[in-house]
């Protein structure tokens, strides 16, 4: 599917070129070829032909000017052709100097260059460049505290022109002409939330893997960021929202602070039901969730009850054979080991088992672990000999 970016940046491009002069014009058409016939070859894996074509690009967006987009376009571009190669240190150089690009022709505050620093984050990130790293994410939470403060600040200001006009009967002209302004800003505003949320997110994934043990402030900031800006975009149930729920909740359930995470997880379950029902595989990874939480709160029980009530949905949606089911007897078996009830955990893991096989097959890689889970179980039930069987049947699988 083409992106809305994509699509306006296509009919932008097509727009300059009919307003530019014969000289111009014949410059900005080599640079439109030399990119798609690059970006054809890419999708091709053509690598060689690719690489000769964005390097054209690149010579041609030259000539139009030091802060042209087009030339951090065309660097990008052969940045994403180097970085798919491995070849990291050819691929850095472009995507900083396309940032600096966009940066100068478009300001610092501006969601297209946040969304480009944003990746060029995630690229020092992934190459443990934390020194790079760091600085880039701390403007981009500075952007999004501006980003949240504007939202709201625009909404505050609308309130307060509604209550001014409520009272002024007269100017019902303008009151009307306001609810036009205020619709077509909401939708604006809603959009750029959206899109600056998933941005958000998804550097604040990135940092997940930055720094061990539960203190990770760079995710924390910014999985809220994110969560504040789908909440200002998006009203009642969404499996958007019930996301970043999700993601924050599980943040803190992963550094140990299960009071903070327990109504995020909530939410983000309660929420997921409501919009898409019990039955569905993104309901239930938020049902998970909340349970891990339920449990190390010392309420095993009620977490128990929701991986029976998830389970018995999943029966009756998909049947007693579905993959779904044998996930939730999977998770209900780690629930009630936990607990030291190994023999009833033996049984789930057991019945899973035998769906995973009906499914993937016996030798499949998928099988390893439910193999080596259910091995455990039996020693754990003084089945020894069974358990030799299993972990000899992982280990044949695993080669």
């Amino acid at each position: 599917m083409t992106s809305p970016r994509r699509i306006f940046f296509a009919l932008s491009l097509a727009a300059l070129l009919q307003s530019l002069p014969g000289p111009a014009l014949a410059g900005a058409a080599e640079w439109e070829k030399h990119t798609q016939t690059g970006a054809e070859a890419f999708r091709e894996n053509r690598f060689g032909e690719a690489e000769r074509a964005f390097q054209a690009s690149i010579t041609e967006a030259k000539s139009f000017g030091d802060n042209d987009l087009r030339m951090a376009t065309s660097l990008t571009n052969l940045g994403v052709l180097y970085n798919s190669r491995g070849q990291f240190e050819k691929a850095e150089p472009l995507f900083e100097k396309a940032v600096h690009i966009k940066q100068k022709a478009l300001g610092a505050f501006n969601t297209d260059v946040a969304d480009s620093a944003a990746r060029l984050c995630q690229f020092y990130l992934k190459r443990k460049k934390y020194e790079k790293a760091d600085p880039i994410c701390n403007k981009l939470i500075q952007f999004g505290d501006i980003q949240i403060r504007e939202f709201t600040d625009m909404e505050t200001s609308f309130k307060h022109l509604q209550n001014f006009y409520a009272h002024h009967r007269d100017l019902g002209r303008a009151k009307a002409l306001l609810s036009e302004v205020e619709k077509l800003t909401h939708e604006k505003s809603t959009n750029q939330c959206l899109e600056l949320a998933v941005m958000l997110d998804s550097v604040a994934e990135s940092y997940m893997t930055r720094r061990t043990g539960g203190d990770k402030p760079e995710s924390e900031k910014l999985f809220k960021q994110s969560l504040a800006l789908r909440e200002h975009a998006l009203s009642g149930n969404h499996l958007a929202l019930s996301q970043s729920y999700a993601n924050l909740g599980k943040l803190y359930a992963e550094g140990g602070r299960h009071a903070l995470a327990e109504p995020l997880l909530l939410k983000s379950f309660t929420m997921a039901k409501e919009t898409v029902g019990m039955a569905k595989p993104q309901t239930f990874q938020s049902l998970d969730a909340y349970a891990h939480t339920l449990s190390a709160l010392g309420r095993a029980g009620k977490a128990e009850s929701l991986y029976r009530e998830a389970r018995e949905a999943f029966a009756s949606a998909y049947g007693a054979g579905s993959s779904n089911v044998a996930d939730v007897d999977l998770s209900l078996a780690t629930l009630l080991e936990n607990r030291g009830q190994y023999q009833q955990a033996a049984t789930l893991v057991g019945e899973a088992m035998k769906i995973k096989e009906k499914i993937n097959g016996p030798n499949s890689a998928a099988m390893v672990s439910i193999l080596e889970k259910y091995a455990y179980l039996m020693n754990k039930t003084d089945r020894k000999k069974e358990a030799m069987k299993l972990q000899s049947r992982a280990n044949q699988i695993k080669g």
